[in-house]
């Protein structure tokens, strides 16, 4: 049975619709429920990966609904392949949630957001939206031209009934800073000619990008990483803000405070990026820093709502002030 809980911070109206299943990713709400005009509804995806629609369009967000493979009984690794190993996408996975997605948005091209993506354009016919790395990682599924946007951060692109801002960003600081040298093959850009099914290794990065969708009225600040640049988030003003917030964002200097003055302080914030890639036993570290997270919210935007998201339990935004 669903429960609806329902509350009402800075102007917006809440309403949380309850599909727990003691600790178990459970199904995904219809995308096709109805919706009163200016709400818009998220539904947590795991990792970065969320669902946002207003009803019309279904936009997906970092699409990863194979990190839950990891936990199984079957499972050998729970972090995942080993980088020369295929890393094929689990099909079964992704067709027990994803139905139907309209456009897919990107934000880097690790395998933890982006291995998802070319499976699921070519399943539902969503136009994929990303950089250079991210379209010639889902051209090795087969996607064509016709079904990628390129973009490189700058844009502000008109959809009809959305709008995206694509946001210059920079990845987390991973390996205590060394990310950039750090041997692993991570950063670079992903070639064309590449055929799935893909090794780990094959998901670089490829540059980063955060984006600001407005839609039903909203405006949504979507981060795939743990860091950001100052400048490109000043003077956004979203309404809800899903925020890159695992440990690594401790890496960077006063994280919570400086991104929360510069987006004016968003009445609702979501942490992304903060699962434990779908442990659904997390460390007790993990749990502890979840509250971190929370606290630092609360000391630097103490009238914003702080909200931390279950796997697929959709989560009804009313229309916004």
């Amino acid at each position: 049975m669903h429960r609806r809980l329902t509350s009402a911070i800075g102007g917006l109206l809440i309403a949380i619709v309850s599909m727990a299943a003691h600790g178990q990713p459970a199904k995904s709400a219809p995308a096709g429920a109805a919706l009163n005009t200016g709400e818009v509804r998220l539904t947590y995806l795991g990792n970065a990966g969320w669902e946002i629609t207003d009803g019309k369009k279904i936009i997906l967000v970092d699409p990863f609904l194979t990190q839950f493979a990891r936990w199984t009984n079957s499972a050998t690794q729970a972090d995942g392949p080993a980088p020369e190993a295929l890393y094929p996408a689990d099909t079964a996975l992704i067709s027990q949630h994803v139905t139907r997605a309209d456009y897919i948005v990107i934000t880097h091209g690790h395998s933890d957001h982006a291995l998802d993506a070319g499976y699921i354009s070519r399943k539902t016919g969503a136009t994929i939206i990303g950089h250079e790395t991210a379209a010639n990682l889902a051209r090795a599924y087969g996607v064509t031209d016709s079904s990628l946007i390129t973009v490189i951060g700058g844009e502000d692109y008109e959809f009809g009934d959305f709008s995206l801002r694509v946001i210059p960003n920079i990845h987390s600081a991973l390996d205590k800073k060394h990310y950039y040298n750090n041997t692993r093959g991570i950063v670079g850009t992903a070639p064309r000619g590449l055929k799935a099914p893909l090794r780990r290794k094959d998901y670089v990065e490829g540059g980063n990008l955060a984006y600001l969708l407005r839609i039903a009225g909203h405006e949504i600040l979507i981060m795939g990483s743990m860091n950001y640049i100052e400048r490109e988030m000043e003077g956004l003003r979203p309404d809800i803000a899903l925020v890159g917030a695992n440990s690594q964002r401790l890496e960077v200097h006063d994280f919570t405070g400086r991104l929360m003055r510069a987006l004016g302080k968003p009445a609702l914030v979501i942490p992304s990026h903060a699962d434990a890639y779908g442990d659904p036993k997390p460390s007790a570290a993990a749990l502890a820093d979840r509250k971190r997270f929370q606290q630092e919210v609360a000391t630097a935007a103490p009238s914003s709502r702080y909200l931390f998201p279950k796997w697929f339990e959709p989560i009804v935004v009313g229309a916004r002030k």
